[in-house]
């Protein structure tokens, strides 16, 4: 599934933003590997995050100083302080897919970011080369990752393939509907869906569906915000503003305003 091609850390605050999609055996499991070098204009301090029902982790490089980082799924809006002149290695999890890798629950990891002395066995400084950064280090990561899945002889569940079909169909947002997908009763899926990515199921689907609205609204900014509420199944259209300013801090149409502002600004228009 394709998302939207914005890194969580902002692309508004940073330069140089670059992904790469993960080698087929990955795809499963990972969404992308970006890359982002946070401004050199210092003015700005932090990157909004928005609830994508993924996680990060986050490799900072200052100079020859190396952070891991690891950002669980966020249930609200959250900030994150940046290094200036830093750069930024990404490895975005599809939900739930990351407590494939990690020995920390994912619901102990909900709105926090916490550094990792190793991922993967690697120490951040084995894994960041400043001279090959980005594609060289994101292949590193790939066969990492790769190895480690097949040692543990991992697969998607019947719960990792319902989401992952909920964000393809986006059509899908009932939990019972979910819960029905896994062969799950309501008190298993609720149980399930927090162990494995860190938020209620109730809260991913409202997290997924607004993503799914972002998406549509950058395809198409210029497209009928009622269209869009009734494609996705809301109610109406107050309904999709309530929820979409509850999880990005501004309206849909508000956001598709800033959208149409970037394209103008880009074409001089």
């Amino acid at each position: 599934m394709s998302h939207d091609p914005t890194s969580r850390l902002e692309r508004r605050t940073a330069q140089a933003y670059r992904e790469l999609a993960p080698p087929p055996p990955l795809t499963p499991f990972v969404d992308r590997f970006w890359h982002a070098a946070a401004s050199e204009n210092r003015n700005f301090q932090h990157y909004t995050i928005i609830p994508d029902g993924c996680v990060d982790v986050v490799y900072e490089v200052l100079s020859r100083q190396v952070r891991c980082l690891i950002f669980g799924a966020s249930s609200q809006t959250r900030l994150f302080q940046v290094t200036p002149d830093a750069n930024y290695l990404g490895i975005r999890f599809r939900p739930g897919m990351a407590r494939h890798v990690l020995d920390i629950p994912p619901d102990e990891l909900t709105d926090r970011n916490l550094e990792l002395p190793k991922f993967l066995g690697l120490r951040p400084e084995e894994v960041v080369d400043a001279a090959t950064f980005f594609s060289a280090q994101s292949e590193l990561l790939g066969h990492a990752l790769i190895k480690t899945l097949h040692q543990q002889d991992v697969m998607p569940t019947p719960l990792d393939q319902a989401i992952e079909h909920v964000q393809q169909e986006q059509e899908i947002w009932r939990v019972e509907t979910l819960a029905d997908m896994c062969g799950l009763s309501l008190r298993q899926v609720e149980r399930s869906v927090k162990a494995a990515v860190g938020l209620p199921p109730k809260l991913l689907m409202r997290i997924l569906r607004v993503q799914a609205a972002i998406m549509a609204l950058q395809r198409a900014p210029q497209g009928s915000l009622v269209d869009l509420a009734a494609a996705l199944g809301y109610s109406d259209q107050a309904h999709m503003n309530r929820d979409f300013r509850l999880l990005t801090g501004s309206t849909p149409a508000q956001y598709r305003l800033a959208l149409i502002r970037k394209a103008q600004a880009k074409t001089g228009t």
